[in-house]
């Protein structure tokens, strides 16, 4: 999934030369926490909620407090790598250039709607516990299972204290037939949970 997917288009931007009521002002009025400062056509800064809040005197200007060297990203980044870099630098949002033009902005509400959605679990999906999943060639027949049965798989990763237990979540018409034929292959299906029905 790419940034330009994810990204807000409509980016609320101020100028240097802005005292910092106003910009508080346009934060409140949008419901905002980031706003990149632009020069005429150039960012040349970012401004958050929390540089205003630890401002002093109101007579000060967006210039006197703004990031003078924000992070950015391209509108063809992967979301994972716009996670990466929020999670690195403990921010919360990223312009998005297209060369030199702001085209967008990703915050961090944006990459985790993003993951919601890859995920599946904001749409019908099982969850789905096997165990008996040995060998480097486990995750594959799992794979070829689901998908001989018309199912969808979300994720899939390894249990984080017993590797040969893997957790699921997929989308599945029938998941009856995905679960018989997981364990025909040999492995042992131990929790199939679903919105309102678990199965032990």
């Amino acid at each position: 999934m790419l940034v330009r997917n994810r990204m807000s288009q409509k980016v609320v931007t101020v100028e240097p030369q802005v005292p910092l009521e106003q910009a508080r002002a346009l934060l409140h009025r949008h419901r905002i926490r980031q706003l990149p400062v632009m020069r005429k056509d150039r960012l040349v800064g970012i401004v958050t909620d929390r540089d205003l809040r630890g401002a002093g005197a109101n007579d000060k200007t967006v210039a006197d407090i703004m990031s003078s060297k924000p992070l950015i990203i391209g509108p063809d980044a992967s979301v994972d790598e716009a996670a990466r870099l929020l999670s690195n630098h403990k921010i919360g949002a990223l312009p998005v250039l297209d060369g030199t033009q702001l085209v967008g902005i990703l915050s961090s509400s944006d990459v985790l709607d993003a993951f919601v959605d890859l995920s599946g679990v904001g749409e019908p999906t099982y969850r789905m516990i096997i165990s008996g999943a040995k060998g480097k060639l486990a995750a594959h027949r799992v794979r070829e299972i689901i998908q001989g049965q018309r199912g969808e798989l979300k994720w899939m990763h390894p249990d984080s204290a017993d590797s040969s237990k893997l957790h699921l979540r997929l989308r599945a018409r029938r998941i009856d037939d995905i679960t018989t034929g997981l364990e025909a292959a040999g492995f042992n299906v131990d929790a199939v949970v679903a919105p309102g029905r678990s199965r032990a």
